[in-house]
């Protein structure tokens, strides 16, 4: 980040320094100078202490748009207090290994990985990655919470993020398996969650098919892209599958791989790094690929969706707009459908808000992740419109939880795919 970005991100808080009186003003200026000698403990640390110390002595608008910190409404759960949290476990200011202090590691936990905090802070970090380098440590001391040794369990045994082979049930859901040749042109790689939406996979294939594409998604081989064990931070799982994929990837000879998951595309594009494995193959969301195609006039839409389909809200997944820093795909193609009306909540693009179920909060504290989708779902209501669309499975199950049962019949969630195959 440039001079002027961060004098831009700034700029609110000169004024309330201006209006101090000399006294609090030498002191903010005496902390930030000496923060090494007063601050930064003695020893080796896998935790981020520098970033750790910048957030806790920062003035922290970013709780103001962080979505457990809303969906609690304890000051305890700001992005700035996890940091001070992390930092006190990290040089053991707060001993982690007490019992009387679990409600501490926990909140280590607590976050959807939505990195609004990111948006706000004048550093341009994360506290998502803060938390993360808290998490090693603590995994180093032996602390892993059992409800993440549980997710890790079920990785290890079943390759998957459920207690069975998601991907085994492509027959029973109506999914076709589609073997490489080891000559594809694309490899379409369906994330576990999207297994549970097996219309959103078959508009996919359907879309891809009508393109034109070779692909392949290969599912009797297929395996969990290790996302979840590494926001966990096992590192020895996450590089099991990082090497998994790599070989199955190679082998379809593919030259893109297409992913319906936004967390499936950072993973293999950017998070595989960390256990040194690197995915040479072109990465990107199926979305931003049908983008491509229709671009390419590969994918014409033409039909007329049905009446009630006329009228959307768009819900962009958070590691969509601020991972990938794509808010573009979503709308290009929802614009080319004939007759759609396309209605913005206030937060949206790289200011949207979490569905609740990325990250671990949904582990640590289901409740809580919750009443984050219930949350957002309140958002999407205020725009009137009855149908949400996103692009991820993940946003798709956290929406859900978010409506009361008897709204269910009034309010659908879609994947853009099924929207964009109604007029193919």
């Amino acid at each position: 980040m440039g001079i002027f970005e961060t004098l831009k991100k700034y700029k609110w808080m000169l004024p309330l320094i201006g209006k101090a009186d000399r006294e609090t003003k030498s002191i903010l200026l005496k902390n930030f100078r000496q923060k090494k000698k007063n601050f930064y403990p003695e020893g080796e640390y896998k935790a981020d202490i520098d970033n750790l110390i910048k957030c806790m002595l920062c003035p922290n608008m970013c709780r103001f748009d962080c979505g457990t910190l809303q969906a609690s409404n304890t000051e305890s759960m700001s992005p700035a207090y996890k940091a001070r949290i992390g930092y006190y476990l990290s040089i053991g200011k707060i001993d982690p290994t007490q019992p009387e202090n679990k409600q501490f590691i926990d909140l280590m936990y607590k976050c959807t990985n939505e990195e609004n905090c990111k948006v706000w802070c004048p550093f341009e970090f994360s506290v998502v990655s803060l938390l993360e380098t808290v998490r090693d440590d603590l995994n180093d001391k032996g602390l892993m919470p059992d409800y993440c040794k549980g997710q890790i369990e079920k990785l290890n045994k079943t390759k998957t993020i459920e207690d069975y082979n998601i991907f085994e049930t492509f027959k029973e859901k109506g999914i076709e398996n589609i073997k490489t040749d080891g000559n594809d042109e694309v490899f379409y790689f369906i994330g576990c969650e999207m297994m549970k939406f097996p219309n959103v996979v078959n508009a996919n294939i359907a879309l891809l098919k009508k393109a034109g594409i070779k692909f392949s998604t290969n599912l009797e081989k297929r395996v969990c892209c290790g996302a979840p064990s590494l926001t966990i931070r096992d590192m020895e799982t996450s590089k099991n599958f990082a090497q998994e994929n790599h070989e199955l990837i190679n082998n379809t000879g593919a030259k893109v791989l297409v992913s319906d998951c936004p967390g499936c595309v950072l993973t293999l594009s950017e998070r595989y790094k960390n256990v040194g494995v690197k995915i040479d193959t072109k990465v990107i969301h199926i979305v931003d690929f049908f983008k491509t195609l229709i671009e390419e006039g590969k994918l014409k839409p033409k039909g007329e969706l049905p009446k009630d389909l006329k009228k959307v809200a768009i819900h962009d997944p958070c590691l969509m707009t601020r991972n990938l820093k794509d808010i573009t795909s979503i709308r290009t193609v929802l614009k080319v459908i004939p007759n759609l009306e396309i209605i913005e909540p206030i937060y949206n693009k790289e200011y949207t808000h979490c569905c609740g179920w990325s990250g671990t909060v949904h582990w640590a504290d289901q409740d809580l992740a919750i009443k984050e989708a219930s949350n957002r779902i309140d958002e999407l209501k205020e725009t009137g419109v009855n149908l949400f669309i996103t692009a991820c499975p993940l946003c798709e199950l956290g929406l859900a939880y978010g409506l009361l049962d008897n709204e269910k019949e009034k309010y659908k969630i879609l994947d853009i795919s099924e929207l964009l195959l109604k007029v193919i």
